[in-house]
């Protein structure tokens, strides 16, 4: 490869770990059994995305200038994917999908192969707004002053990250007022930055290195301006960006997931049916403490590192579901079959998705609530019991 990284474009981007993996795979289909894309009738099969590769490097050898995306790996299957890492977690001989997807992507997107109109809508507000949702920055300073959210002056312990769907979704902003009322509760101080721009998952997970490395280091350099060394987050994806893809730019950020703070306090006991987000239990191994948010939690059927995905990471919260099933419908479907009342999140795009989803699926739909909501609420209900 050369000295500079634009992706897997051809064979001579293809490390030696890269064409290990290739050779690695023992053809089990594990990988394809829990891979939401294909379970819900994409064209994305992870077992051939890796024995494309290795067709590939048979016919045309490592140094080959001939593209890799056509003959043996699709472009739109790599596309599809949700990052959600099943296949990872499933493959008994640790064959890495995801580097080879996320690096066929960075390829089709840096040298503009990949053409998709919602794709460039995100690129486009992600540019001109700073946020994936494209919205004015004016909207989330309004959300700010209306709810009297502190603005983070270096004297609080906390900076809370508010992130594109806390700072603009509705549903987001009320995670974010649920949580700001438990901190209070529990004597915690915060604030806000003044200003945010996404983060870059989308951007990272798309392929758009430029846009991403943009967007980092814009926030990084608002973050050491506030002086903050704390910060906290309702989204797992972005603390996994913020945390890990960060450090390409020499950060080394101290983040936290809300359900990591809240862990460390006892709350009122409820009972919901809990849905693992990917991006916080496979990717970060965090599966309990959410858990002990809600008290005693009910597990799906595929729960923890077997969970089944919301259908919106890797970008596909952004790019929609053209062909198959939706994925959040399956979802929808396993949850509401456990009989609970109560579906508890701990991730604003599961909260999204799975909202839509569980209306459509049933007439009478679970409550679904975040963990800071399911937080609030117990406290809220544990004071007017202790009033009556």
């Amino acid at each position: 490869m050369g000295d500079e990284d634009f992706g897997l474009n051809s064979g001579r981007d293809v490390t030696r770990i890269g064409s290990l993996q290739a050779y690695t795979c023992v053809e089990c289909g594990r990988c394809t059994e829990h891979c939401p894309a294909s379970d819900t009738g994409k064209i994305l099969d992870p077992k051939e995305i890796v024995l494309g590769l290795r067709r590939y490097l048979n016919e045309y050898g490592p140094a080959s200038e001939q593209p890799l995306l056509g003959q043996h790996l699709s472009m739109e299957a790599a596309f599809q994917c949700t990052t959600c890492g099943a296949c990872e977690y499933q493959c008994p001989v640790g064959v890495q999908h995801l580097a080879i997807l996320i690096g066929l992507r960075r390829g089709a997107v840096n040298t503009g192969r990949w053409e998709d109109g919602r794709g460039t809508q995100l690129f486009l507000n992600l540019e001109r707004y700073g946020n994936a949702l494209g919205l004015a920055h004016a909207e989330r300073e309004k959300f700010i002053q209306k709810h009297a959210l502190p603005l983070f002056d270096g004297s609080q312990e906390y900076c809370l990250w508010m992130g594109c769907m806390g700072s603009y979704d509705p549903q987001g902003r009320q995670v974010v007022l649920a949580l700001a009322k438990v901190l209070r509760h529990l004597g915690i101080s915060f604030g806000v930055l003044r200003r945010e721009k996404c983060n870059g998952e989308p951007a990272r997970r798309l392929g758009n290195d430029l846009l991403f490395g943009e967007l980092a280091q814009a926030n990084l350099e608002e973050i050491r301006r506030s002086g903050a060394r704390k910060l906290l987050s309702i989204c797992p994806h972005c603390v996994r960006t913020m945390k890990e893809d960060w450090k390409e730019f020499g950060a080394s950020l101290q983040i936290e997931h809300h359900s990591e703070l809240l862990a460390r306090f006892r709350f009122p006991q409820s009972r919901a049916v809990f849905h693992d987000p990917c991006y916080l239990g496979r990717y970060r191994r965090i599966y309990d403490e959410p858990r002990r948010v809600i008290g005693t939690a009910i597990d799906p059927p595929r729960s923890r590192g077997r969970s089944f995905c919301c259908g919106a990471g890797g970008g596909q919260f952004f790019l929609g579901e053209e062909k198959g099933k939706r994925v959040s419908a399956v979802r929808a479907q396993e949850l509401i079959a456990t009989g609970a009342s109560v579906v508890g999140v701990a991730c604003p795009f599961c909260n999204s998705m799975l909202r839509d989803a569980l209306a459509t699926a049933s007439p009478a739909p679970p409550e679904l609530l975040d963990i800071a909501q399911v937080a609030a609420k117990a406290l809220e209900e544990e004071h007017h019991d202790r009033q009556e």
